[in-house]
């Protein structure tokens, strides 16, 4: 009896260092710039919902075998944690109000990976023409000539800007002043198969993100759809596993960064987003902040889980936007009908009119 409590203590102390070091981990990347070669950046990918179920089994643990005072400093230690590392911000209390609402013009933007069209492109089409959104920035937007010339008949409404049907697509309803295909450093991964490292630059194909410039009112509001790269390794094995992972991240710090150099040189007012297949903790995020505000936090405490439709435990969907504009209403858009393995993130902006200082 006395050997089975000194395991089952061990096991329990453990798994509550375990947990405190993911958690420390978390802290660095949310709150300090790091290198981009630091192995701390591993700890921000780490979903703090499984941080709370693993805290959740110590302090059962903790009860099991009767240390109520460890227990209730654990759950203490745990809450502040929640509190200062989760999906959490206090900005929505000092919500920015207008003070004088003819000063701005409204617009109506979603961010949406469609899984490249698994369900359906004419489902993908009637979502989007009962939704009427302004802009919409698609990711996984996979298309051949043939279902781009589908989404041009079925959505006239909208002007199509795409990176070549590779990846990424901008559609927006009012006039587009200029449009541009960024290159980045990466290589194309498969959405759908397994990759293998060594063979991802055979096929001579960039990433990208897709950048226009739409005019709104005659205000010219700069719209960026952005997908990181991510996928699945070409086969199971721990070794393969961890390679893959440490690729993707070196490749998503080398994207961010060509993304917010080239963010620095845009003027005007900023709409961006995306899957960016990262969690909130993670330093890519982290610089993101730098730049741009998150647009569901203008107006919520916590964020919500927009990955994996059937069983949401992650958000890694995001609209950000340039200090100048107001998030008047975001949202989750959590749907009846199944459209992709991801839920639509959509936002009502209140963009300045055209003013000297709006547009330098």
């Amino acid at each position: 009896m006395k050997i089975f409590k000194f395991i089952l203590s061990f096991i329990t102390y453990l798994m509550a260092l375990i947990a405190i070091v993911i958690s420390i981990g978390s802290a660095i990347c949310k709150f300090t710039d790091l290198p981009k070669d630091s192995f701390i950046q591993i700890f921000g990918y780490i979903t703090f919902y499984w941080i709370l179920v693993l805290s959740a089994v110590v302090l059962i643990l903790f009860l099991l075998i009767r240390n109520f005072r460890i227990a209730m400093l654990y759950l203490g230690v745990m809450i502040l944690f929640t509190l200062f590392l989760d999906d959490f911000s206090l900005n929505y209390m000092h919500h920015r109000k207008p003070e004088h609402y003819e000063a701005y013009d409204s617009i109506n933007v979603a961010a949406y990976n469609i899984k490249y069209y698994a369900y359906g492109i004419g489902n993908i089409s009637e979502f989007i023409k009962e939704s009427d959104y302004d802009v919409l920035l698609l990711s996984e937007s996979v298309l051949t000539t043939e279902k781009l010339e589908y989404l041009k008949r079925s959505l006239p409404a909208y002007s199509i800007l795409t990176d070549n049907g590779h990846d990424l697509s901008i559609l927006s309803k009012y006039p587009v002043l200029n449009y541009k295909i960024i290159e980045l450093p990466t290589y194309l991964a498969s959405l759908s198969g397994s990759n293998d490292i060594d063979n991802l630059k055979a096929s001579g194909i960039h990433r990208s993100f897709v950048h226009a410039i739409i005019n709104v009112n005659g205000t010219p509001v700069n719209v960026l759809s952005l997908r990181l790269i991510a996928g699945r390794p070409k086969d199971t094995s721990i070794n393969e596993d961890l390679r893959w992972g440490k690729y993707l991240l070196n490749a998503q710090n080398e994207e961010l960064s060509v993304f917010t150099n080239y963010l620095q040189t845009l003027n005007g007012p900023v709409i961006f987003g995306g899957d960016l297949n990262v969690s909130p903790n993670t330093e890519i995020i982290h610089q993101i902040n730098h730049y741009a505000e998150d647009t569901f936090l203008d107006d919520h405490a916590f964020g919500s889980f927009t990955f994996k439709v059937s069983c949401p435990t992650m958000r890694l969907d995001y609209l950000f936007h340039s200090r100048d504009i107001i998030t008047k209403k975001s949202e989750i858009v959590k749907m009846g009908i199944v459209l992709s393995d991801h839920f639509p993130i959509r936002a009502e902006f209140l963009v300045p009119k055209k003013t000297e200082q709006a547009i330098k």
